[in-house]
């Protein structure tokens, strides 16, 4: 599908794979940052300037048509690495004329095929404030905003059987945020997940190094992730219910670009309720958490490490009451902050997360009634695009607390 190419948008926030609203667009910033490459031979740069000749995208295909007759662009060939200022890069596999347009066909390309040495690093606040709010869809359909301006946003929508809402409100240092879940059944039965609290602003750091067109060193950290969150369930006589739903877009985009590199840190949201619940049964939960982590990713030419520091992090009961005259179990998590980290459009951090998750559960032969916490790191890396094949999924903390505990429980 061919799209034409908003130029403005493009080469100040990269917004080539999405489509965002609320504020104004804000430009990439500036960030402590490295950008000092060498490219290779075979990588054909296009600047700012010659992408005013770029006049449309065929995202579906990676297919660009240029109006111009610049040789860098007329005499791209099959083979040649293309770089596109602050929006792709990607291997060409066809060039050819179409009326007044050099049709250039593209596949899949790593980094390291267009840098042969140097440094792209960053050491960037991520300020939720600044953040891009991308519009939401559902099964192809976008999700108006219920409000959206420069105090924060919020979205309120049903998907299935179940009504979400997600509120931000910005502080100068972070933002309050709240997340429901909520499922109407026969009145006043209802089930309601519930999740408010604070998170602030935290710094991303990376550095990546080439030699020789040989990828020599990643090191990536997360710093200062930080805030609380009370995580409430209420459940009654709901039946079962199972929801693994993540936000198909994410809630905040923090593009920054590296030079002529564009980089973009996602935050996402992951739902997760699990529950059995026979007619007569209920179930009430709350927990508060604090948190103080960070995590982080190195490679050294050799071996890869995830790891990850728990910090300073707390989990106080506030209500945990469960019962039934049969079996009940109920389950509630989220994953938050989700970051994502992607380099010219690719992904090398799928994600990377604090977890935080709820539960209450009874059983009347042996008669055990418990409730329970728990505070969990975790990360997904693939370092492919940069030129190393190497992916993988590591659990880097993972902390229980028993809030109730009664009965015959093994």
């Amino acid at each position: 599908m061919k799209k034409k190419v908003f130029l403005f948008s493009m080469l100040l926030c990269s917004f080539v794979l999405f489509t965002a609203c609320t504020k104004d667009d804000p430009e990439i910033e500036k960030a402590d940052e490295v950008c000092d490459i060498t490219l290779s031979d075979n990588t054909v740069y296009i600047d700012e300037h010659l992408l005013n000749d770029l006049e449309e995208i065929d995202y579906d295909n990676f297919v660009y048509y240029f109006n111009s007759d610049d040789p860098k662009i007329t005499q791209l060939s099959e083979g040649n690495i293309l770089l596109l200022h602050g929006l792709a890069l990607r291997k060409v596999s066809n060039v050819y004329t179409d009326g007044d347009y050099t049709v250039v066909e593209t596949e899949y390309a790593t980094l390291n095929e267009a840098i042969v040495e140097g440094t792209i690093a960053w050491n960037k606040e991520i300020d939720l404030s600044k953040g891009v709010v991308p519009t939401v869809q559902m099964k192809g359909q976008d999700i108006p905003y219920k409000s959206a301006n420069d105090d924060g946003f919020e979205f309120d929508f049903p998907y299935g059987d179940y009504t979400y809402r997600i509120k931000f409100t910005y502080r100068k240092d972070g933002a309050d945020v709240e997340f429901e879940v909520s499922k109407d059944l026969v009145k006043p039965v209802s089930a309601k997940f519930l999740a408010a609290g604070t998170i602030n602003n935290f710094t991303s750091e990376a550095k990546i190094e080439y030699a020789q067109g040989q990828l020599t060193n990643v090191e990536q950290s997360n710093n200062g992730l930080s805030g609380n969150l009370t995580l409430s369930l209420t459940v009654a006589g709901s039946g079962r219910d199972e929801i693994a739903f993540e936000l198909p877009v994410v809630l905040l985009k923090c593009p920054v670009l590296i030079g002529q590199i564009p980089v973009v840190i996602n935050v996402k949201v992951l739902f997760v309720i699990n529950c059995v619940v026979p007619v007569d049964g209920s179930s009430q939960v709350s927990v508060k958490f604090n948190y103080d982590s960070s995590t982080g990713i190195t490679y050294d030419g050799y071996k890869v490490t995830l790891e990850g520091s728990i910090g300073e992090q707390s989990m106080k009961k506030e209500t945990a009451q469960t019962g039934a005259s049969s079996g009940i179990a109920v389950n509630f998590g989220l994953a938050f902050p989700r970051l994502e980290i992607s380099i010219l459009n690719e992904v090398i951090v799928p994600y990377v997360q604090t977890s935080f998750l709820i539960g209450g559960d009874y059983t009347s032969f042996p008669a055990c009634q418990q409730a329970r916490s728990m505070y969990i790191g975790a990360c997904g890396i693939d370092l492919s695009f940069l030129g190393f094949k190497y992916a993988a999924n590591k659990t880097l903390w993972q902390e229980e607390s028993i809030l109730l505990q009664s009965g015959e429980c093994n």
